[in-house]
């Protein structure tokens, strides 16, 4: 199955590049923490005037890391002056598919959220929780391809790439779940070891989005 092709690929670079991926995770780690920590503050102290700073920088700074991610698993080197470039180049795209996914992710599950309570008197009202459950988990393989082809097809203007990550995520829906499971699976054992956060999830978790990504490209 492809999906154990884009496993041991993804672990036999980690481990090439292991000491590079190691210091790439570790600074996207500390800025994302940082940036997260700023969004609880203004959430937290009604100093809204500073949501816009991590808002607009956590996109371009992921899709920056999965960029170096992608640089070391074609020519095992990246600079920090092709990062930065890369950085400035693709900030907007960046900013756009990042505030794109946390308007869906927060209406999807709010939505879930609504019709789980109301369906504890409702049964027909419970189907539809159970339906936005499913899109959640759609979103989340879409969302998966959408980071990755925005690295992969730099050339494509962002509608192509909402098309694009539509019809691999539709036409490939086997291959796309097991996928999403992997992933999913991977960060949660990540996430429970701590340490495995800041040191691994970029270098991992990143190298499986973008030969999942190329895997399904080369159908085409």
């Amino acid at each position: 199955m492809e999906i154990f092709a884009v496993l041991k690929y993804s672990f036999k670079k980690f481990y090439e590049n292991l000491f590079k991926l190691f210091i790439l995770g570790i600074s996207w780690f500390i800025l994302t923490a940082l940036f997260l920590f700023m969004i609880f503050f203004a959430v937290s102290t009604g100093y809204y005037l500073l949501l816009p700073i991590p808002l607009l920088l956590l996109g371009p700074l992921f899709l920056t890391a999965l960029h170096g991610v992608n640089q070391l698993l074609e020519q095992r080197e990246f600079s920090l002056k092709e990062l930065a470039s890369f950085f400035k180049k693709n900030f907007w795209r960046g900013v756009l598919a990042c505030i794109f996914s946390i308007i869906i992710y927060l209406i999807l599950l709010f939505d879930l959220r609504f019709f789980l309570l109301q369906g504890q008197q409702n049964t027909w009202l419970l189907a539809f929780a159970f339906l936005f459950g499913y899109l959640l988990i759609y979103f989340s393989i879409y969302e998966a391809y959408l980071w990755g082809l925005l690295v992969i097809q730099p050339e494509k203007s962002l509608k192509d790439i909402f098309k694009n990550a539509v019809v691999l995520s539709l036409d490939n829906i086997v291959f796309s779940l097991v996928w999403f499971l992997a992933l999913f699976l991977l960060s949660f054992f990540l996430f429970i070891i701590g340490f495995g956060l800041p040191t691994a999830f970029i270098g991992i978790i990143g190298s499986m989005i973008l030969k999942g990504n190329k895997e399904m490209l080369a159908k085409y």
